[in-house]
């Protein structure tokens, strides 16, 4: 196979694709810096007014959907219909959710003061805005994957710094166009490059998203503990289905297909790994393998099923693992090829995997599916489980109550029962998992730390001064001691003592300035 640069090719025909040119730190360090200068007079609009850019931007992304589509279609060799359908189709409600996500994240909230420990005082927590949000992207979804940092960040009155994929720059640049259309002048900034490009940002940001690998990640989380900056990461997965003997095998094995080829399985959320108990294993084999090969794998020139592998290096990655788990006594039931011009390949079946493969263990990001036969739930329980990450898992079974009980059980963020992956496009809905998948949190309001920092400003209207001030005299002794008595239960009669105490006490706190 020849080597080509990252973001150089059409993946389904390997065609040659325009040159973008990568940012220097100096380019880096000047996005960040309109932004911030941007985000003063943005972050103090009232968040209607926000609201109302964020919906015009997701219309004239709309306005120019064929235009999205066929710059993402160059750039990942996915259909036009399914570069559509999996990132614009939703994106008007999913503006909405996120918009009333914002109005509950952002809404300040009353300090609950004690009128006799705190008289005549008032507070208020707010949401402010970290300053200027770093975007790192990858290129699976090179659209979409932006949606759930780039809303909530300019909702809470942040500037933004996008930097997408090396292999997808292009996408990120047409985003990048449309934002500069509808928002003020470097509120919304753009980088291109590889590594280094992120690490300049990542030294520049007041705050970093960041979806990738498990190394980048690592990387991305150290540098941003050096500069004590919030950081939200999340770093792939390795999802496992459930399949119990009760379950609709035809279902399922139609479900499961779409969420491990959704995107050519190149979804941290794709389901990689089945255990389907035994006693059904041999009928949901054949389901499944029958559905898996009648996928149609785009060649540049087709309607196609499912697009090929992004880019060389995963392509790799999709031949050594479905080589090695050959050579390891698994059985291809369907597909386990390369096919077309480009970086395309096979949907395709492993059954009788085992746990010691690298199909099983590492994140494979294409159209594989390993399938483990397991003794009953609680061994495929066991053994879903027994993996470094933990993003989506789904339980298939009739017996809806057990089904959930499990799914509980799993070592994931988002579980589901006889369905999978779909969370992801919920503004409403935490998207985030456990082990190496990272503990980032992305969409809903339990995302909103890293975009906000709290601020609470309390105001003293009291004309006295507080009882506990200076000095320090026999009645403060009595004071605290009555306070403390209060804490222990104390009835009327200790309210009534602290009452002639607090005033003992103002009076000899004025004496002082006298």
């Amino acid at each position: 196979m020849t080597a080509h640069a990252p973001g150089s090719i059409n993946p389904a025909d390997l065609k040659a694709l325009a040159p973008v040119e990568s940012s220097s730190p100096e380019d880096v360090r000047a996005a960040v810096a309109a932004a911030r200068s941007a985000q003063v007079a943005w972050g103090a609009l009232p968040l209607a007014s926000r609201a109302d850019s964020v919906r015009r931007l997701g219309q004239a992304v709309l306005a120019k959907a064929d235009e999205a589509a066929q710059v993402m279609s160059q750039e990942t060799g996915r259909s036009l219909t399914e570069c559509k359908a999996s990132e614009l189709t939703s994106l008007q409600p999913y503006i909405e959710t996120a918009i009333a996500v914002a109005k509950g994240a952002l809404a300040p909230s009353k300090v609950r003061l004690s009128m006799l420990d705190f008289p005549g005082k008032k507070g208020v927590t707010e949401a402010v805005p970290r300053g200027v949000i770093g975007v790192i992207a990858p290129w699976n979804y090179p659209l979409g994957n932006f949606w759930k940092s780039l809303f909530p960040a300019l909702l809470s009155g942040n500037g933004v710094v996008l930097k997408p994929s090396e292999h997808t720059p292009r996408t990120g640049a047409f985003l990048a166009s449309i934002c500069a259309e509808v928002f003020p002048k470097g509120l919304v900034g753009l980088v291109q490059g590889s590594g280094e490009v992120g690490q300049a940002l990542v030294d520049s940001a007041d705050a970093i998203v960041f979806t990738g690998s498990v190394p980048s990640g690592r990387k991305v989380a150290a540098r941003a503990a050096e500069r004590l900056i919030p950081t939200s990461l999340e770093l792939g997965g390795k999802d496992a289905a459930l399949v119990l003997a009760d379950c609709d095998v035809e279902r399922t094995a139609l479900g499961v297909a779409q969420w491990a080829m959704h995107n050519c399985g190149q979804n941290c959320a794709a389901i990689e790994r089945v255990y389907v108990e035994e006693a059904i294993a041999d009928r949901f084999v054949e389901t499944l393998s029958k559905v898996v090969s009648k996928l149609r794998v785009s060649t540049g020139d087709n309607e196609s099923d499912l697009g090929p592998l992004q880019n060389e290096a995963q392509l790799a990655i999709v031949e050594k693992h479905v080589e090695q788990a050959k050579a390891n006594g698994a059985k291809v039931t369907a597909g386990g090829a390369r096919v077309g011009p480009g970086l395309g390949f096979q949907a395709t079946v492993l059954d009788r995997c085992t746990d010691d493969m690298d199909v099983v263990r590492d994140e494979t990001f294409g159209p594989v599916i390993a399938v483990v036969r397991v003794k009953d739930a609680e061994d495929g329980l066991r053994r879903a489980n027994d993996s470094r990450y933990g993003l989506n898992g789904s339980v298939w079974t009739s017996d809806l109550a057990k089904g959930a009980a499990l799914v509980r059980r799993m070592d994931v963020g988002v579980g589901y029962v006889n369905n999978h992956g779909f969370a992801g496009i919920l503004a409403d809905v935490p998207w985030t998992g456990v082990k190496e998948t990272g503990p980032g949190v992305a969409a809903s309001a339990h995302s909103y730390g890293v975009f906000t920092r709290p601020r609470t400003v309390i105001v003293d209207a009291g004309k006295a001064p507080d009882p506990w001030w200076i000095p320090a005299n026999p009645e403060l002794t009595q004071f605290v001691d009555a306070l403390i008595a209060r804490g222990r239960g104390g009835g009327i009669g200790v309210l009534l003592k602290l009452g002639g105490l607090v005033k003992k006490r103002v009076a000899a706190i004025k004496a002082l300035a006298r």
